[in-house]
């Protein structure tokens, strides 16, 4: 009898954990897509259909992510054809959500040769999930995609029995981080210290197999693409007046935008004490080790935004989905901390739900006490957890932290919800599409009419209409309006005497 109800409890567990998972995920494929990615994928269709290449084309990304959303944008055009709303979200996120799944897969299989099944499996699920259900912001820009490359180079790198194989299969992907969008170099870093976490000797040859990848990149981009280089060099320049040094008013920026990234996603404020946890599991010098490699990942994570000098919410991509597979290897492998890890998530969730529900002006207004809340409350949990971890006699199921886990992803999804709680883009909701006008727009226009488009990227994704120019949204003419040193010269009025 205690064996029937114990697989009946089984099975309960898993089909509850799998529904908030579901769940989950349905939320999160309902919004728009950000207005970034409907601006590069506006670039690069009406252009194309204006005959100019892919190769060609200005949507201020790198060419890897290019090629990337044109072949996705491709997959779409095959299965519901040229339009853009609700329809043309739902099949691009699927399609992405199908990659993200294989690349899940793998990492699984790989984590799995040295940690065992719990381990991989915490892992796999939790950084799946975070990758699927990301904040609009973060979906499908250059620095998730970055994550979702980091991904697949752990797998990439453990997944085959000969380590001569991973590393050989890691460089090119972990080259593919680097290319999507430079700044996203740390996350290659973060994926080549986790390898050397599972084995060393694989972490070494993807580490050289890495160099010896991006050396051929820069080689070929240099030669064959070096207006590529050109535009990277003139938009850096749009940012920065001088090259990126270390100053105490950025590293102030830093540190609230990062409170501010723990308020729309609460896995931020768990991932300290999930790391504190994993690492309480080892002793001596392991230890320590351990502090080293969290902290060295965790500022590798940070670094992107840091380096980029805008402190965007999705900079802070990569350090969501590392965040989410802490959290969800210390739900395996710490079977005495779960019920602290899934209480947590349920209060700062909870609270984070009220707090972004609340009007812009106040966000704004108590941005300063709510960030510091935050990061104390993340700090004093790490603390706790550090002390307490193991001896704690109260243990919850393992599906527990998959619906705790979800839970904490939910509320940057959720309709009119806002982009970020206090930073930039924080007045702007989470709807569905908005493009209707501008697609009719475009069909009274006629599909083959000729625009010269001076509009911002996303408009051209819904109008449609073809562009011979290859920069098909004005971005240095819009810079030049807000920033007095893009601004063209003006002359300067002279009298004459009478």
């Amino acid at each position: 009898m205690n064996t029937f109800h114990g697989r009946t409890a089984q099975t309960v567990g898993v089909a509850t954990a799998a529904g908030a998972a579901l769940a989950a995920s349905v939320v999160a494929a309902l919004p728009d897509l950000n207005g970034d990615v409907r601006y590069a994928l506006g670039g690069l269709e009406v252009s194309g259909r204006g005959g100019v290449s892919v190769w060609d084309i200005f949507v201020s990304r790198p060419l890897a992510y290019k090629l990337l959303m044109a072949g996705l944008d491709e997959v779409r055009i095959l299965l519901v054809g040229d339009g853009s709303g609700n329809t043309t979200n739902l099949v691009l996120r699927l399609e992405t959500y199908v990659l993200v799944v294989a690349v899940i897969a793998l990492l699984f299989v790989g984590v799995r040769r040295y940690a065992g099944q719990p381990a991989a499996a915490g892992l796999a699920a939790a950084s799946g999930l975070s990758l699927i259900v990301a904040p609009p912001w973060h979906f499908l820009e250059p620095d998730w995609v970055a994550a979702l490359i980091a991904v697949l180079t752990i797998g990439a790198a453990c997944a085959p029995r000969q380590w001569w194989l991973g590393a050989l299969l890691a460089g090119p992907a972990a080259m593919l981080v680097v290319a999507v969008k430079a700044s996203t170099f740390p996350i290659a870093l973060i994926a080549l210290i986790v390898i050397a976490v599972l084995d060393r000797r694989r972490a070494i040859g993807a580490t050289l197999s890495t160099v010896a990848w991006v050396a051929v990149w820069y080689v070929l981009t240099k030669h064959f693409q070096p207006w590529e280089w050109t535009w990277l060099s003139d938009l850096a320049n749009l940012v920065h007046a001088k090259p990126q040094g270390i100053h105490l008013d950025d590293l102030r920026k830093l540190r609230f935008s990062i409170g501010d990234a723990a308020v729309l996603s609460p896995v931020l404020v768990l991932a300290p004490a999930a790391a504190a946890a994993l690492i309480t599991r080892s002793s001596g010098h392991r230890r320590w080790i351990g502090v080293v490699v969290a902290v060295v990942a965790g500022g590798l994570s940070l670094a992107p935004a840091y380096g980029q000098g805008e402190f965007f919410n999705y900079h802070f991509a990569s350090t969501v989905v590392l965040s989410a597979g802490v959290c969800g290897a210390a739900f395996a492998l710490c079977p005495g901390f779960r019920l602290p890890l899934v209480a947590a998530a349920v209060l700062v969730t909870g609270l984070s739900i009220v707090l972004l529900h609340q009007p812009a002006h106040w966000r704004l207004s108590h941005s300063g006490p709510v960030v510091w809340a935050y990061e104390l409350a993340a700090a004093l949990f790490a603390v706790a957890a550090w002390f307490l971890a193991g001896r704690l006699p109260l243990s919850v199921p393992w599906p527990a932290g998959v619906v705790a886990i979800s839970f904490a992803l939910l509320p940057p999804v959720l309709p009119g919800f806002p982009y970020a709680f206090s930073t930039y883009d924080y007045t702007i909701p989470v709807a569905r599409s908005a493009d209707a006008a501008l697609v009719d727009l475009g069909k009274r226009l006629g599909p083959d009419t000729p625009v010269l488009y001076l509009t911002y990227g996303p408009l051209n994704h819904a109008i449609g209409n073809p562009t011979s120019c290859r920069y098909p949204s004005p971005l240095w003419l819009q810079r030049g309006a807000l920033l007095p040193a893009c601004a063209p010269a003006r002359a300067t009025p002279t009298t004459s005497a009478a």
